[in-house]
């Protein structure tokens, strides 16, 4: 196996540990990290990156040149995009790369289409997930509103984003209850009147969803062209802004089958992950997609299989397959800490 490189784009300061799950590999291969990022105050710095670049926004015309002049001085094999934002964008011009002899984990582009958007996702898979409409009239969420049991909620979504941004719960009490605001680990909620204010100025539809009560689970996956080659299934005990604070290696049997059957359906490839809801009844929901690498990734890691370098090593040609034990119950809390940096 040999030394490569890797350019992490539209990076941010949460990946320090998938720093490490490529640095401390269990091939003992000498990996090299850059980042890349439009705002420099989002580089991860502190963190171990071998270097940081400051480049254009995604849609800038000089992106992409961008993106090519740092590989090519700085030897990348691959490029792994970190946001949902820009996975499409990626994956319209990975082949530009190929040609350049860059490697970028993405999925094609047909199959982002579908994943990483959540209209497209409910419209292919609507009897797996809750009742969904689109719409930019206020008086369509109403009617809506008026059509699920009268104890449940809504929420409200952007459909090309992660769970983690563009989300709230419609609430007029916890709305306005002003000891709820940014409090750690609470989801975010949006009063009625509000949402009608916001409705007034959309531009393009949003998603009203039917908002299960529940727990969280996720399933990251690492596919190879439809197929599942791995994956490891983990309850989200306590959530904060989309990502797991606190944790839990679980098995869920009905989740895994509809994930292997989307992963063929889509023609999934490299890592993903799937999010899920898992109500009172233990009925078990799909909410999204998100086909790219995802913030549990280490977590994944710890438990027994290190996705984020076995993905590079499927790109890089190198065989994936392999058992590797899953520590089953294995528990994570995320504990921040400070780093020092010129």
């Amino acid at each position: 196996m040999k030394d490569f490189n890797v350019l992490f784009t539209c990076c941010g300061m949460h990946v320090s540990e998938r720093i490490d799950n490529l640095r401390n590999n269990e091939d003992g291969v000498n990996v090299k990290v850059f980042a890349c990022n439009s705002n420099p105050d989002n580089l991860p710095y502190g963190l171990g990156v071998d270097r940081y670049f400051v480049v254009p926004p995604i849609h800038h015309p000089d992106y992409i040149d961008s993106i090519v002049k740092i590989c090519l001085e700085n030897h990348i094999d691959i490029i792994i995009p970190n946001s949902t934002i820009e996975l499409q964008f990626m994956a319209d011009r990975k082949a530009y790369f190929e040609v350049l002899g860059i490697k970028v984990s993405i999925a094609s582009s047909e199959t982002i289409k579908i994943s990483n958007n959540k209209l497209h996702l409910y419209e292919r898979y609507a009897s797996l997930m809750p009742p969904t409409i689109a719409t930019t009239s206020f008086q369509d969420l109403l009617s809506f509103d008026a059509s699920i049991p009268h104890d449940h909620r809504l929420c409200v979504k952007l459909t090309d984003h992660c769970g983690g941004n563009g989300f709230a719960i419609l609430d007029d009490e916890k709305a306005r209850d002003i000891t709820l605001f940014n409090r750690y680990g609470e989801n975010r909620y949006v009063s009625y009147d509000e949402m009608e204010q916001v409705m007034r100025n959309l531009d393009k539809s949003i998603l009203v969803q039917e908002y299960i009560d529940g727990t969280d689970y996720s399933i990251s996956v690492l596919a190879d062209n439809g197929e599942v080659k791995h994956m490891v299934g983990y309850i989200g005990h306590t959530m904060s802004f989309g990502a797991i604070e606190y944790g839990e290696i679980r098995n869920n049997y009905y989740a895994e089958a509809r994930v292997r059957d989307i992963c063929r359906d889509l023609n999934l490839d490299g890592n993903v992950c799937f999010d899920f809801r898992i109500d009172k009844d233990c009925k078990v929901y799909l909410l999204e997609i998100n086909p790219r690498v995802n913030a549990s990734l280490p977590f994944v890691a710890k438990a027994g299989i290190n996705m984020l370098y076995l993905r590079c090593k499927q790109l890089l040609g190198y065989s994936i397959d392999g058992s590797y034990p899953i520590k089953g119950r294995l528990k994570m809390k995320k504990y921040h800490e400070f780093k020092y940096f010129y």
